[in-house]
């Protein structure tokens, strides 16, 4: 028997119940987030659909900055594969800026995901480190981020877990959009809470809970995308 063998022995198993499980950032909490087959399926079709926007497509890399225990990297992730292009990871941290540096020089992104505050002021303390990020074509940060990687004259784009969804930036337009197949979105009046609830059914539903991300749902994108866009910063 070799590895082909192997591998195909493994797809006649039957599968888990579940494709995996995820974090919710709530307002009150984070808590877990069940996923199963026909979610993840739904998540990274849609994540590819907003993708093939960014010009992604095969033999191209996109870099991840993450934890390694969210979610949605694996839901990109996915979409990235499925577009042809293949994808690097570093951590979160600061100190992963050393990683970054070999990545940008000899491994150079199509789109870099992720990239956290504390990442974002260590390439805004080093002029070679910003040059380098500064040429990628497409950077999604997390929100706190976007404000630092501007001051270091880097152009960035909001990207953000909204509770168990996931608020990815367009192309075209000016907002950060949510699956409006699987979630929908609201905001609390007067504030810049969010609350989330789901329209398919899910492994995991909620039914208005606030999330712990804060941001101002826009009443559409000037890219003509239906479903919720928000704006993260």
């Amino acid at each position: 028997m070799n590895l082909r063998d192997t591998l195909s022995a493994n797809l006649t198993l039957p599968r888990a119940p579940l494709a995996g499980v995820g974090w919710a950032e709530l307002a009150d909490g984070r808590v877990l987030a069940p996923i199963g087959w026909a979610d993840a399926e739904a998540d990274a079709d849609w994540a590819r659909s907003m993708l093939a926007g960014y010009g992604i497509g095969r033999g191209d890399h996109c870099l991840f900055a993450t934890t390694g225990s969210e979610y949605w990297p694996l839901q990109l992730g996915t979409a990235v594969t499925r577009l042809g292009a293949f994808i690097g990871n570093i951590g979160a941290a600061a100190h992963e800026d050393r990683r970054l540096s070999v990545y940008l020089r000899f491994l150079p992104p199509k789109a870099v995901f992720g990239l956290t505050e504390a990442l974002a002021a260590t390439v805004a303390g080093s002029a070679e480190l910003a040059a380098l990020v500064a040429k990628v074509p497409h950077v999604l940060a997390l929100p706190a981020a976007v404000p630092v990687l501007a001051g270091a004259g880097i152009t960035a784009r909001a990207i953000s877990p909204v509770g168990p969804a996931l608020a990815l930036p367009c192309a075209d337009g000016d907002g950060s959009h949510v699956d409006g197949s699987q979630f929908s979105v609201a905001q609390l009046p007067g504030t810049r809470s969010v609350t989330v609830s789901t329209t398919a059914t899910r492994e995991f539903r909620l039914a208005g809970a606030e999330v712990s991300t804060r941001g101002t749902v826009l009443p559409g994108c000037a890219c003509g995308r239906p479903g919720p866009a928000l704006n993260l910063l």
